[in-house]
């Protein structure tokens, strides 16, 4: 028997080392063909198994002795073995078998993946791309129990329509999920649930596309039938102030308790903006020297410029300064005001005029301008309105004089009609 051939045993194993200068020196199992133990000069011994494949030598690492114990070596030895008389390399059928096991952990990880991962991945996904007021409507449509204040107490506010579905498996929104929730929803806020609903089929929409969810979602679940006839058809509102009732709303307006809120009203009417727009509106956007406001605009990333007008720059000089925006609020945590419709509807219903809404404002200010013969393309620019037709889009630019000339007739004639002196 050869010194470098001979039955493996812990003890004769023990003592095996490299000799001095060699870079390594393999001893090797008489009873296991091809198992060998392969010694370094740092005292470090690895099993290895050796054969011949195609003609050529393959030599695979099976693990550190004596962490790996001379059965468990002469075991894979043996499958080894077995393998090379099949053809099979080892190699790539250890490589083969850990990718399926890593699929199989994969799709085990897809098969557990919640709609709270997927909306998450799709609002950070579309993050960077989307405005802020559409990233934080899908924030808010998702949220849970948030602080508010009713009054002077602090309470939490129900959970948002989307919350429901987040901690559901992706795999089991199936239809009739679905409609159960949109079902639910629709008896307290018909409207809200419409709006969640596009969102998170927008959602699902988009990881469809996505390799990591693709798949998972029960087939067509939200384009069936039955989730369809489960949303509430969406009706365009069409609540404005009639002309008689300017009086009666200024003056329930102006007696609100909160100054700002009030402002915010009145302003939202004079320049037909949209809600956030004006909630939203900072002292550096306000120009007193000349007279103008810088508007955020949906429509437009660089915003507009609008006239200044002497009563809404009366309003808004009238409020004191906390932060750096103009419609403070100090319950919100973002600093300007977000829920003014509590207050409108206080307003409305002290000048017994029945519930309109915050674009209902808006909307007024469409409406009421024809009184003074406005022209459509005076009011769609100082409103924010997207430009119609080719000569609106590419050639009328009205100086801002223009418009002020046009804006003021519109302010002076809704205060004569609300019965407001104007202090200048």
């Amino acid at each position: 028997m050869s010194v470098t051939t001979f039955k493996f045993t812990t003890a004769r194993l023990t003592q095996c080392s490299c000799p001095v200068g060699k870079s390594y020196f393999i001893y090797w199992d008489e009873l296991v063909k091809g198992l060998g133990l392969k010694t370094y000069p740092t005292s470090k011994k690895m099993f290895i198994y050796q054969s011949r494949l195609g003609g050529k030598v393959l030599k695979i690492s099976i693990g550190v002795f004596p962490n790996y114990s001379i059965d468990q070596a002469r075991q894979m030895a043996k499958e080894y073995d077995v393998m090379i008389l099949q053809g099979i390399d080892p190699r790539l059928e250890k490589k083969r078998l850990i990718e399926k096991n890593e699929e199989e952990i994969k799709n085990y990880k897809r098969q557990k993946l919640l709609f709270r991962d997927v909306w998450d991945d799709y609002l950070n996904a579309n993050k960077e791309r989307w405005r802020d007021r559409t990233y934080q409507d899908h924030v808010r449509l998702a949220s849970g129990n948030n602080e508010i204040f009713k009054g002077k107490h602090r309470t939490l506010s129900k959970p948002q329509p989307i919350y429901a579905l987040l901690d559901i498996p992706l795999n089991e929104l199936s239809s009739n999920v679905l409609s159960t929730w949109l079902n639910q929803e629709n008896l307290e806020r018909p409207t809200s649930a419409a709006l969640s609903f596009r969102l998170v089929r927008a959602c699902l929409n988009w990881a469809d596309e996505q390799s990591m969810y693709t798949g998972l979602l029960p087939d067509r679940s939200i384009h069936s039938k039955k989730v369809k006839q489960a949303v509430t058809p969406t009706k365009a509102k069409k609540d404005c102030l009639q002309k008689e009732q300017l009086a009666s709303f200024f003056k329930a307006v102006i007696e609100l308790p909160n100054p700002y809120i009030s402002a915010y009203l009145l302003v939202t009417l004079i320049t037909g903006a949209r809600r956030n727009e004006i909630a939203t509106l900072k002292w550096q956007d306000v120009d007193l020297k000349w007279n103008t406001l810088h508007i955020s605009d949906k429509i437009d990333d660089d915003g507009r410029i609008i006239p200044l007008t002497p009563f809404v720059k009366q309003l808004i000089l009238n409020l004191e300064r906390h932060n750096e925006y103009v419609f403070y609020s100090e319950k919100s945590s973002i600093g300007y005001i977000v829920e003014p419709t509590k207050s409108l509807k206080i307003a409305a219903s002290n000048a017994e005029i029945d519930d309109i809404t915050i674009h209902g404002l808006r909307r007024s200010f469409k409406t009421l301008s024809e009184w003074v013969s406005l022209p459509s393309g005076i009011v769609a620019q100082i409103a924010g309105h997207k430009p119609s037709g080719t000569e609106e889009k590419h050639y009328t630019v009205r100086p801002i004089d223009l418009l002020r000339k046009w804006h003021i007739e519109y302010e002076e004639w809704i205060l004569k009609q609300a019965h407001i002196k104007l202090e200048l």
